[in-house]
């Protein structure tokens, strides 16, 4: 265990799911579910979740990721591009095969549709769907 991974009070973690950090954190509020084959990765960015958070399987979360621009560099030695991280409200749905880019924010009470990618900020208490991932609804 490391001081960048946390998990609150009640969190589930079924088998097969990766939780890794390069840099940043990650942070699960209490009660949240992660379902198999999630996984978790903060590059340089933090990975905040709230409270009662429940991911379907196969679900990427990813904090960060890689300049590409420069052919004079190779990939792995390039910057980390900006922004980065994902901030996931409180009592949140994260529909089966989604995956959530860096800087996206998911607002308290957000579902999200299976299969989306989610990039920016999804409001709270909308149903987002799609690739990108956009508000097809709200929730009552």
């Amino acid at each position: 265990m490391t001081r960048r991974i946390q998990f609150g009070a009640g969190t589930v973690v079924k088998p097969f799911v990766i939780v890794q950090t390069t840099g940043g954190s990650i942070r699960f509020g209490r009660e949240c579910a992660l379902s198999s084959f999630n996984h978790f990765s903060t590059g340089e960015g933090n990975v905040t979740v709230g409270n009662y958070v429940r991911f379907a399987p196969n679900c990427t979360i990813v904090g960060g990721t890689k300049e590409v621009a420069s052919r004079d560099r190779r990939i792995i030695d390039q910057p980390e591009s900006r922004p980065n991280g994902v901030s996931i409200g409180d009592d949140v749905l994260i529909g089966a095969g989604s995956v959530v880019l860096p800087a996206a924010e998911i607002g308290r009470g957000a579902v999200i549709g299976a299969g989306s990618v989610v990039q920016g900020a999804i409001p709270e208490y909308a149903i987002a769907a799609g690739r990108p991932a956009k508000v097809i609804g709200r929730r009552n």
